[in-house]
Protein backbone atom coordinates (compact mmCIF):
# COMPACT_ATOMS: atom_id res chain seq x y z
CA UNK A 1 0.00 0.00 0.00
CA UNK A 2 1.52 3.48 -0.71
CA UNK A 3 2.17 6.19 1.71
CA UNK A 4 2.77 9.68 1.76
CA UNK A 5 5.21 10.69 4.32
CA UNK A 6 5.35 14.40 5.66
CA UNK A 7 8.41 16.23 4.33
CA UNK A 8 9.36 20.05 3.64
CA UNK A 9 8.33 18.88 0.36
CA UNK A 10 5.06 17.41 0.55
CA UNK A 11 3.12 20.20 3.71
CA UNK A 12 1.95 23.32 3.53
CA UNK A 13 1.37 24.89 6.99
CA UNK A 14 -1.41 27.10 7.73
CA UNK A 15 -3.30 27.74 5.07
CA UNK A 16 -5.96 26.32 2.34
CA UNK A 17 -5.50 27.41 -1.32
CA UNK A 18 -7.54 25.42 -4.26
CA UNK A 19 -4.52 26.78 -6.95
CA UNK A 20 -2.23 24.36 -4.11
CA UNK A 21 -0.16 21.86 -6.95
CA UNK A 22 -1.14 18.36 -5.56
CA UNK A 23 1.95 16.44 -3.81
CA UNK A 24 0.28 12.87 -4.45
CA UNK A 25 -2.10 11.18 -6.60
CA UNK A 26 -4.49 8.53 -5.91
CA UNK A 27 -7.30 6.58 -7.64
CA UNK A 28 -10.72 6.87 -6.94
CA UNK A 29 -11.31 3.85 -4.11
CA UNK A 30 -7.63 3.75 -3.85
CA UNK A 31 -6.27 3.29 -0.31
CA UNK A 32 -3.11 4.51 0.66
CA UNK A 33 -1.44 5.89 4.10
CA UNK A 34 -0.75 9.59 4.71
CA UNK A 35 1.84 10.86 7.54
CA UNK A 36 1.56 13.70 9.67
CA UNK A 37 3.38 15.47 12.18
CA UNK A 38 2.81 17.92 14.77
CA UNK A 39 5.72 19.72 16.67
CA UNK A 40 8.47 21.98 16.93
CA UNK A 41 12.29 22.01 16.83
CA UNK A 42 12.23 23.68 20.27
CA UNK A 43 10.33 21.45 22.44
CA UNK A 44 11.39 20.28 25.69
CA UNK A 45 11.50 16.78 25.20
CA UNK A 46 14.18 14.14 23.97
CA UNK A 47 15.82 14.71 20.50
CA UNK A 48 14.66 11.29 19.61
CA UNK A 49 10.72 12.30 20.27
CA UNK A 50 10.86 15.14 17.94
CA UNK A 51 10.09 13.76 14.00
CA UNK A 52 12.77 13.92 11.66
CA UNK A 53 11.15 15.69 9.57
CA UNK A 54 10.32 18.82 11.84
CA UNK A 55 13.39 20.70 11.05
CA UNK A 56 13.26 21.07 7.64
CA UNK A 57 9.64 21.69 7.30
CA UNK A 58 9.89 24.73 9.97
CA UNK A 59 13.36 25.80 7.73
CA UNK A 60 11.54 24.75 4.30
CA UNK A 61 7.91 24.05 4.43
CA UNK A 62 5.22 26.43 2.25
CA UNK A 63 3.95 29.06 4.46
CA UNK A 64 0.36 30.53 5.33
CA UNK A 65 -0.68 32.60 8.02
CA UNK A 66 -2.29 29.51 10.87
CA UNK A 67 -0.32 27.15 12.76
CA UNK A 68 -1.22 23.57 11.47
CA UNK A 69 1.35 21.36 9.64
CA UNK A 70 -1.09 19.69 6.85
CA UNK A 71 -0.06 16.85 4.49
CA UNK A 72 -1.09 17.06 0.83
CA UNK A 73 -2.85 18.05 -1.33
CA UNK A 74 -3.61 15.05 -2.50
CA UNK A 75 -4.94 14.51 -5.97
CA UNK A 76 -8.05 11.89 -6.64
CA UNK A 77 -8.73 11.03 -10.44
CA UNK A 78 -11.88 12.00 -11.61
CA UNK A 79 -12.84 13.84 -9.55
CA UNK A 80 -14.75 17.38 -10.57
CA UNK A 81 -15.83 20.46 -9.22
CA UNK A 82 -20.13 19.47 -8.05
CA UNK A 83 -18.82 16.13 -7.07
CA UNK A 84 -18.34 14.99 -3.61
CA UNK A 85 -15.07 13.52 -2.01
CA UNK A 86 -16.08 10.38 0.04
CA UNK A 87 -13.10 9.87 2.55
CA UNK A 88 -13.49 6.64 4.79
CA UNK A 89 -11.15 6.96 7.87
CA UNK A 90 -9.67 3.42 7.66
CA UNK A 91 -7.37 3.33 10.77
CA UNK A 92 -4.88 6.34 13.24
CA UNK A 93 -2.03 5.55 14.82
CA UNK A 94 -0.28 8.11 16.98
CA UNK A 95 3.15 8.17 15.70
CA UNK A 96 5.32 10.43 18.26
CA UNK A 97 5.33 9.30 22.28
CA UNK A 98 4.31 12.86 23.36
CA UNK A 99 1.86 15.74 22.76
CA UNK A 100 1.63 19.37 23.83
CA UNK A 101 -0.93 21.62 24.69
CA UNK A 102 -0.84 25.52 24.34
CA UNK A 103 -2.45 28.68 25.79
CA UNK A 104 -1.84 31.89 24.61
CA UNK A 105 -3.52 35.07 26.09
CA UNK A 106 -6.66 36.83 24.21
CA UNK A 107 -7.47 32.65 22.78
CA UNK A 108 -9.68 29.82 24.03
CA UNK A 109 -12.71 30.68 25.59
CA UNK A 110 -11.12 32.51 29.00
CA UNK A 111 -8.00 33.93 27.01
CA UNK A 112 -8.21 37.01 29.41
CA UNK A 113 -8.28 35.29 32.53
CA UNK A 114 -5.44 34.52 34.17
CA UNK A 115 -3.41 35.00 30.38
CA UNK A 116 0.09 33.34 30.01
CA UNK A 117 1.38 31.72 27.21
CA UNK A 118 2.85 28.12 28.14
CA UNK A 119 3.54 25.18 25.93
CA UNK A 120 2.84 22.12 28.45
CA UNK A 121 4.57 18.86 27.41
CA UNK A 122 1.84 15.79 28.10
CA UNK A 123 3.65 12.23 27.65
CA UNK A 124 2.16 9.62 25.54
CA UNK A 125 2.14 5.67 26.96
CA UNK A 126 1.78 4.06 23.33
CA UNK A 127 1.57 0.75 24.27
CA UNK A 128 -1.27 1.59 27.67
CA UNK A 129 -2.65 4.30 24.94
CA UNK A 130 -2.48 6.87 28.28
CA UNK A 131 -1.63 10.54 28.38
CA UNK A 132 -0.46 12.06 31.24
CA UNK A 133 -2.53 15.64 31.40
CA UNK A 134 -1.99 16.57 35.34
CA UNK A 135 0.70 14.93 37.34
CA UNK A 136 -0.76 11.82 38.02
CA UNK A 137 -3.64 12.21 35.92
CA UNK A 138 -4.10 10.42 32.61
CA UNK A 139 -6.72 10.01 30.34
CA UNK A 140 -7.40 7.59 27.62
CA UNK A 141 -6.03 8.43 23.90
CA UNK A 142 -8.59 8.85 21.32
CA UNK A 143 -6.90 9.71 18.12
CA UNK A 144 -8.42 11.96 15.42
CA UNK A 145 -7.51 14.31 12.74
CA UNK A 146 -8.71 17.76 13.38
CA UNK A 147 -7.75 18.89 10.16
CA UNK A 148 -9.62 16.94 7.50
CA UNK A 149 -10.51 19.38 3.94
CA UNK A 150 -10.65 19.16 0.17
CA UNK A 151 -9.43 22.91 -1.61
CA UNK A 152 -11.67 25.42 -1.10
CA UNK A 153 -12.98 27.43 -4.35
CA UNK A 154 -9.79 29.14 -6.30
CA UNK A 155 -12.05 32.29 -5.80
CA UNK A 156 -11.86 32.28 -2.13
CA UNK A 157 -8.76 32.90 -2.23
CA UNK A 158 -5.60 31.63 0.20
CA UNK A 159 -7.22 31.03 3.44
CA UNK A 160 -5.98 30.69 6.98
CA UNK A 161 -5.98 27.16 8.41
CA UNK A 162 -7.68 27.82 11.74
CA UNK A 163 -11.75 28.69 10.68
CA UNK A 164 -12.89 25.62 9.53
CA UNK A 165 -16.03 25.84 6.59
CA UNK A 166 -17.70 24.38 3.86
CA UNK A 167 -14.46 22.69 2.56
CA UNK A 168 -14.01 21.08 6.37
CA UNK A 169 -10.72 22.29 7.77
CA UNK A 170 -10.33 22.83 11.03
CA UNK A 171 -13.22 20.57 11.99
CA UNK A 172 -12.16 19.34 15.64
CA UNK A 173 -14.57 16.70 15.75
CA UNK A 174 -13.45 14.45 17.99
CA UNK A 175 -16.52 12.06 16.04
CA UNK A 176 -14.80 11.46 13.21
CA UNK A 177 -13.06 8.03 14.43
CA UNK A 178 -11.85 5.16 12.40
CA UNK A 179 -15.04 3.65 10.84
CA UNK A 180 -16.58 7.11 9.97
CA UNK A 181 -17.20 8.07 6.43
CA UNK A 182 -16.78 12.11 5.57
CA UNK A 183 -18.20 13.55 3.38
CA UNK A 184 -17.24 17.09 1.46
CA UNK A 185 -17.95 18.81 -1.08
CA UNK A 186 -15.61 18.92 -4.43
CA UNK A 187 -14.40 22.58 -5.68
CA UNK A 188 -11.42 22.02 -7.80
CA UNK A 189 -10.33 19.47 -10.04
CA UNK A 190 -8.95 16.40 -8.17
CA UNK A 191 -10.64 17.53 -4.50
CA UNK A 192 -7.00 18.00 -3.58
CA UNK A 193 -7.23 16.76 0.03
CA UNK A 194 -5.42 17.60 3.11
CA UNK A 195 -4.62 16.66 6.67
CA UNK A 196 -2.78 16.68 9.53
CA UNK A 197 -3.73 18.91 12.78
CA UNK A 198 -3.82 15.69 14.95
CA UNK A 199 -4.56 15.00 18.49
CA UNK A 200 -4.68 12.11 21.11
CA UNK A 201 -7.31 13.27 23.00
CA UNK A 202 -9.93 16.51 22.97
CA UNK A 203 -13.39 17.15 24.45
CA UNK A 204 -16.10 18.44 22.80
CA UNK A 205 -15.42 22.29 22.49
CA UNK A 206 -11.24 22.50 22.70
CA UNK A 207 -12.05 25.35 25.18
CA UNK A 208 -8.20 26.31 26.26
CA UNK A 209 -7.58 26.13 21.83
CA UNK A 210 -5.90 23.21 21.58
CA UNK A 211 -6.03 19.73 22.17
CA UNK A 212 -3.05 16.72 23.13
CA UNK A 213 -1.50 17.89 19.76
CA UNK A 214 1.00 15.20 17.93
CA UNK A 215 1.48 13.48 15.00
CA UNK A 216 -0.17 10.79 13.31
CA UNK A 217 -0.89 7.97 10.59
CA UNK A 218 -3.80 8.08 8.87
CA UNK A 219 -4.98 4.89 6.88
CA UNK A 220 -7.88 6.36 4.23
CA UNK A 221 -9.93 5.70 1.26
CA UNK A 222 -10.57 8.12 -1.23
CA UNK A 223 -13.62 7.72 -3.44
CA UNK A 224 -15.70 10.45 -5.85
CA UNK A 225 -19.53 10.37 -5.41
CA UNK A 226 -21.33 11.79 -8.46
CA UNK A 227 -24.95 10.26 -7.41
CA UNK A 228 -24.79 12.83 -4.21
CA UNK A 229 -24.12 16.52 -2.89
CA UNK A 230 -23.77 18.04 0.10
CA UNK A 231 -23.58 21.25 1.44
CA UNK A 232 -21.39 21.14 4.57
CA UNK A 233 -19.35 18.43 6.00
CA UNK A 234 -21.59 15.00 6.69
CA UNK A 235 -20.28 11.69 7.97
CA UNK A 236 -21.91 8.46 8.72
CA UNK A 237 -20.34 6.50 12.38
CA UNK A 238 -20.75 3.26 12.69
CA UNK A 239 -23.61 4.58 14.69
CA UNK A 240 -25.14 8.07 13.78
CA UNK A 241 -25.53 9.64 10.96
CA UNK A 242 -24.02 13.17 11.09
CA UNK A 243 -24.34 16.90 10.30
CA UNK A 244 -22.05 19.88 10.59
CA UNK A 245 -21.86 23.20 10.21
CA UNK A 246 -19.24 26.44 10.85
CA UNK A 247 -20.50 30.23 11.70
CA UNK A 248 -18.93 32.97 13.63
CA UNK A 249 -22.48 32.83 15.85
CA UNK A 250 -22.68 29.87 18.02
CA UNK A 251 -26.60 30.04 17.73
CA UNK A 252 -26.57 30.19 13.59
CA UNK A 253 -24.26 26.73 13.31
CA UNK A 254 -26.91 25.29 15.29
CA UNK A 255 -28.99 25.73 12.71
CA UNK A 256 -27.17 25.41 9.65
CA UNK A 257 -26.41 21.97 11.50
CA UNK A 258 -30.00 20.85 12.44
CA UNK A 259 -30.69 22.25 9.49
CA UNK A 260 -28.70 19.95 7.41
CA UNK A 261 -29.70 16.77 9.18
CA UNK A 262 -33.43 17.64 8.69
CA UNK A 263 -32.66 17.79 4.58
CA UNK A 264 -30.90 14.71 4.65
CA UNK A 265 -34.18 13.44 6.19
CA UNK A 266 -35.94 14.43 3.32
CA UNK A 267 -33.72 13.92 0.52
CA UNK A 268 -32.46 10.28 1.32
CA UNK A 269 -35.34 8.74 3.44
CA UNK A 270 -37.89 10.68 1.77
CA UNK A 271 -39.67 12.17 4.92
CA UNK A 272 -41.84 15.09 5.66
CA UNK A 273 -40.13 18.46 6.68
CA UNK A 274 -42.00 18.50 10.26
CA UNK A 275 -41.84 14.39 10.73
CA UNK A 276 -38.01 14.81 10.48
CA UNK A 277 -38.41 17.92 12.22
CA UNK A 278 -40.12 16.18 15.55
CA UNK A 279 -37.97 12.83 14.74
CA UNK A 280 -34.62 15.38 15.80
CA UNK A 281 -36.16 17.31 18.68
CA UNK A 282 -36.73 13.75 20.17
CA UNK A 283 -33.76 11.75 19.10
CA UNK A 284 -31.06 14.02 17.70
CA UNK A 285 -27.74 15.26 19.93
CA UNK A 286 -26.51 18.47 19.10
CA UNK A 287 -22.96 18.83 19.95
CA UNK A 288 -20.48 21.92 20.25
CA UNK A 289 -17.64 20.78 18.18
CA UNK A 290 -15.17 23.24 18.58
CA UNK A 291 -15.89 27.06 20.43
CA UNK A 292 -12.41 28.65 19.80
CA UNK A 293 -11.14 28.50 16.07
CA UNK A 294 -12.90 31.83 14.58
CA UNK A 295 -16.11 30.01 13.41
CA UNK A 296 -17.83 27.67 15.64
CA UNK A 297 -19.03 24.28 15.14
CA UNK A 298 -21.49 22.13 15.65
CA UNK A 299 -22.42 18.84 14.62
CA UNK A 300 -25.56 16.85 15.01
CA UNK A 301 -25.49 12.73 15.78
CA UNK A 302 -28.71 10.80 14.87
CA UNK A 303 -28.68 7.22 15.80
CA UNK A 304 -28.43 5.03 12.23
CA UNK A 305 -30.96 2.07 13.79
CA UNK A 306 -33.95 4.15 14.31
CA UNK A 307 -33.63 5.04 10.73
CA UNK A 308 -33.13 0.81 9.67
CA UNK A 309 -36.94 -0.05 8.97
CA UNK A 310 -37.80 2.65 6.49
CA UNK A 311 -36.47 2.43 2.56
CA UNK A 312 -33.62 5.13 1.53
CA UNK A 313 -33.63 6.99 -1.52
CA UNK A 314 -29.91 6.71 -2.74
CA UNK A 315 -27.29 4.27 -1.10
CA UNK A 316 -24.61 7.00 0.00
CA UNK A 317 -23.76 4.58 3.18
CA UNK A 318 -23.21 1.68 1.38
Amino acid sequence: MRRLEATAQTVHIGFFDGSLAPVFEVESGEEFWINTVSADPGHDVPREWIPRAIPDIFAWGLRGTGPHILTGPVAVKGARPGDVLQIDILEIKINQPYGYNNVYPGRGMFGFEKPQQKTTIIPIDLQAGTAEVVPGLSVPTAPFFGQLAVAPPREWGRLDSRPPSRHGGNIDNKDLRPGTRLFLPVAVEGALFSTGDGHAAQGHGEVNQTAIETGLDGRFRLTVRRDMSVNWPMACTPTHLMTMAMHEDLDDAARLAMREMIALLEKHYAMDFHDAYRLCSIAADMHVTQFVNGNRGIHVMLPRALLAGLKMQSNFLN
